[in-house]
Parts: structure tokens; sequence; C-alpha cells
């Protein structure tokens, strides 16, 4: 069997695919498979996968669907011990593989390992980067306060069962992996392990929508299936609907409805400093509201 599955999900992604598989190649672990799904692309994703050896499977969907629903049509032919997941955008660097497998394959209580992030930007120029907070273990207290498990850095354990969310357009990543946090152990590496493209598109209304209602599904769909996490992660919990609700307040905001922001803003005033700025922001003009988001 092979150790590691990688699952690689593209549409029209040409540009930086041959970077990102070439990363793949590159590993200093070398026992892995990539399984390519190709979401009905029009440009030379094909020809550049086809330039590749055997180590590549490549599988084209009937249509061009959703993120969530091509990540399901690939992990049926994810046959590794382990999934690790690659957009075609993004790079790993060597030693991810090599370095994941090595502590994963001696304490079966982890059922997933994820690492440090890496920015770039288009041109590949670092322009920060993300060092996790949680301690291997429990790691779903640090997700509530603050969400920080970059998919490119995620190593799982494949148990037949892994599934996403199909409902979310946004977030299914986010569904699956804090659901895992939320019932089993994590391995986090201190160390960076992928380099994540920060990319210059730009942000509609339309999505900044989808993030703070599809988090609130998750979150209740997860507190409403164990009650008694809600208890024992009494402070965390407010943190994570604080976001939530910060969230909600940055869409309201960006279509103009500054009192309903307010409103949203109000409930959470008091879980941290942070919340409290950002509601008393919230009534002075825009320009402040923009200003502190861009220099937070």
């Amino acid at each position: 069997m092979t150790k590691v599955s990688v699952l690689m999900n593209g549409y029209n992604a040409q540009k930086y695919l041959k970077e990102a598989i070439d990363s793949i190649y590159a590993q200093t672990f070398k026992d892995w498979e990539i399984i390519f799904i190709d979401n009905c692309s029009t440009d030379d994703t094909k020809s550049i996968v086809d330039s590749y050896d055997e180590k590549i499977k490549y599988y084209k969907t009937d249509k061009n669907i959703p993120l969530g629903a091509a990540r399901n049509f690939g992990l049926q032919y994810c046959q590794g011990q382990y999934i690790a997941f690659l957009d075609t955008d993004d790079i790993w660097l060597s030693y991810k593989l090599e370095k994941q497998i090595s502590l994963m394959d001696k304490n079966d209580a982890f059922q997933l390992s994820y690492g440090g992030v890496i920015y770039i930007d288009n041109n590949g120029v670092e322009i920060g980067n993300l060092v996790p907070k949680a301690v291997s273990g429990n790691v779903f207290s640090q997700q509530l306060q603050g969400y920080e498990i970059n998919m490119q850095s995620v190593l799982l354990r494949n148990t037949g069962k892994i599934f996403f969310n199909e409902k979310l357009s946004h977030s299914p990543d986010f569904d699956l992996f804090v659901d895992i946090a939320s019932k089993f152990e994590v391995f986090v590496i201190k160390d960076f392990l992928v380099k994540y493209r920060k990319l210059d598109d730009s942000l509609t209304s339309k999505n900044i929508s989808v993030w703070w209602s599809e988090m609130k599904y998750t979150l209740d769909r997860i507190f409403r299936e164990n009650s008694d996490l809600k208890k024992k992660y009494s402070q965390e919990y407010k943190s994570a609907y604080a976001k939530v609700a910060y969230n909600k307040a940055q869409y309201l905001t960006s279509i103009n409805k500054k009192n309903d922001a307010q409103i949203e803003l109000s409930k959470y005033k008091f879980v941290n400093y942070k919340y409290f700025i950002l509601y008393l922001a919230s009534f002075f003009p825009l320009f402040v509201w923009e200003f502190i988001h861009k220099y937070k």
C-alpha cells in the first residue's frame, strides 16, 4: 500500500501547477502518489499533468463541481495510509512529508498533523508567516480561539470515513478539521511546512457573507452533537462566536449596514479588548474601520 495519497484539485490551474507538482516530487519522503482531479479545465492543465510519470493518477469530473464535492470525488481514489492536500498554486517544503510521517507513525492517537505556513504573493515573494500556537494533543481549544490549520500543511490518517460537507462552498476544510480536533488528538509541528500563495483576487460581498454563515453552521453542529463541549470550553466558545459576529459585521459593513454591524459587535464587545475596539470603531466613519483592518 502506498504510504501517502496526495489529493490535488485543479480548475484552469496551469499558471502555478508545475511548481506545485514539482514540490511533491522534491519531497525527501518518496512513498507517495498524486490523485489529480481535473474539475473540467479548459486550459493546459491536463497536458502539464501528462508530462509527469505514473505517480500521478489523473481523473476528470463530468462537469465543473464545487470544491467540497471535487475533494470527495478525489477521496474515493486515495488508497494511501495517509492523505495530504496540495492546491495547485501552493508549494510544499521538501521535508514536509518526511517530518510528519516520522512523527505520526510513532503514535496512533494522532489522527491529523499540521504545521507552519509561509505566505507568498503572486510572484513567490514571502509576505508573512504563521507558526502554530497550539501544542500537540488537544488542539480544539486553540481552533476555537483562532483557527490556524492550513489545509496544505495537513496530513490525515486515511480512515475511509473522511468526508467534506458539500453544503459548504467556502469552508468545507474548516468544517472537517475542527470536527476532527473536537474528537481526536492532533500533532502540531512548529516549523514551516508549506508556502501558501495569497493571490490578489478581490473579495466580493458574497464571499464575505459566506465566511460568517458557514463558520456558524460548523460551530452550531459540533456543539449540538456534543453538548458537553460548550461547558468544557465555555470561554473559547464565546471567542469562537465572537469571531462569527466579527465576520458578519465585516459583511454588513461592506454593504453599508453599519447599524446592523454595531448590533452584532455589541453582543461580544466584552469578550476581549480587540472586540471592544472593533465595536467602538464601528461608530466612526468607514475609513477608520478600514484603517484598523489594514494595520491590525
